[in-house]
């Protein structure tokens, strides 16, 4: 996503046989990349005393990167820079947050617009704008579909949802063990597809995923300024990182 100079992945395979059955999960990895990565990404950005958004445009050299980045700006009305964060005092707090995040081959940017009850420890995601670059778009309604569906998903995973196991098996068995997203605290979710009339269609099912959830993420700092390492971000860990953070 960003063009840096010097890079260096290491990657590590954790073997399953004889531990948990494995079974599938739509972009089992892409939060998890993406939450750490785009952190540090804000994390420079704040450290450099530049706006979360103008630094993200500054260090990206690929137009399509940078196509889904203002895209997805334009459509939270922030093209010029994040707004700033509500006053740190009272329960509510208002955060903005973007983050960038793919599957294979396409583009995915999100802005999400939060509130943190300081009390509670509650994240409810208020508005979130996500654009998805897939190439050539064929139906971009049914691919405006997959975005929504895509972010309502990567909230409810980054907010509430966790398997729990001990040593023998999972224990997170039930939707009360298993908590996800309600209808009542779904998020308002503005799509925009980015069409490529020039370029080969390519996956449209999780690409934006990633993105939601570090936006999310970012959000969190930008209204407590706390950073949350571990997801789902359960109203327990909420209060610890602000507790932690007063002492």
């Amino acid at each position: 996503m960003y063009a840096s100079p010097n890079r260096r992945v290491v990657s590590h395979a954790v073997p399953m046989v004889g531990y948990l059955r494995g079974a599938a999960l739509r972009s089992p990895l892409d939060l998890s990349f993406s939450f750490a990565s785009e952190q540090v990404i804000d994390t420079l950005a704040r450290s450099a005393g530049i706006d979360p958004l103008i630094f993200r445009r500054n260090n990206i050299a690929d137009p399509r990167w940078l196509g889904v980045l203002n895209a997805a700006a334009a459509a939270a009305g922030v093209s010029s820079g994040l707004p700033r964060p509500s006053p740190r005092s009272g329960d509510i707090a208002t955060g903005w947050g973007i983050g960038l995040g793919t599957h294979h081959v396409s583009y995915g940017a999100a802005v999400a617009e939060i509130e943190v009850n300081r009390r509670t420890g509650a994240i409810v995601a208020k508005r979130l704008c996500g654009a998805l670059d897939a190439g050539l778009a064929v139906n971009p309604a049914l691919v405006e579909n997959q975005i929504v569906g895509q972010m309502v998903q990567a909230t409810s995973r980054v907010l509430k949802e966790e398997v729990i196991f001990d040593r023998s098996n999972v224990t997170s068995v039930d939707w009360a063990s298993y908590p996800i997203l309600r209808f009542a605290e779904h998020p308002d979710v503005v799509p925009v597809v980015v069409q490529r009339m020039e370029e080969p269609s390519t996956g449209a099912g999780e690409e934006v995923m990633g993105a939601t959830a570090a936006a999310i993420a970012n959000a969190f700092f930008d209204a407590t300024g706390v950073r949350l390492y571990q997801y789902p971000m359960t109203p327990p860990r909420v209060l610890a990182a602000l507790a932690a953070n007063r002492t």
